[in-house]
């Protein structure tokens, strides 16, 4: 029994030596240092609408906003306030051959449209619906005149999203 203790006593004592001596052991190896690599993942960069939007400014019962066309697309969410408020949305600068507008009321009753468009050259447009594509031959500032449908019913007061691209 005593010699089964001093081999059994020998072999906890060696088997401990090897662990501390393996544990302690520093690695020799290098690691291999990073290779110069962009690891940054890009993401396409959202429409900032905000800053296209140049000003804004209330008369009487127009809201008129004032966009920098050469950031086109937009996308805008605005409100209807009154039942016979027009939201004019000029575009300064516009040298495309064609534009595109929709809007997406909030309600799906909401009275409301793409009225009239006014050219370069003072004319008038119009009336449309919710949804255009115009050729416009022209450069320089074109409005987008939103307001109540006279022709239909419903209420015009509320919110609505505004999506325009060349």
């Amino acid at each position: 029994m005593k010699h089964y203790l001093s081999k059994n006593l020998n072999l906890s004592i060696l088997s401990f030596v090897l662990l501390a001596f393996v544990s302690c052991k520093k690695d020799t190896e290098k690691i291999p240092e990073d290779v110069q690599q962009d690891t940054v993942t890009t993401v396409e960069k959202p429409i900032d609408s905000l800053s296209t939007v140049m000003d804004r400014k209330t008369e009487t019962n127009q809201f008129i906003i004032d966009v920098d066309a050469s950031k086109l697309p937009i996308k805008l969410v605005e409100e209807v306030k009154l039942q016979d408020q027009q939201i004019i949305l000029r575009l300064l600068n516009y040298d495309k051959p064609t534009l595109k507008a929709f809007i997406k009321p909030d309600q799906a009753d909401m009275n409301i449209r793409l009225n009239q468009i006014r050219k370069p050259d003072n004319t008038f447009d119009g009336p449309f619906s919710q949804t255009i594509e115009y050729k416009t031959p022209q450069k320089g500032e074109y409005w987008l005149v939103i307001s109540k449908n006279n022709m239909a019913s419903g209420n015009p007061v509320g919110k609505f999203f505004i999506k325009v691209e060349d």
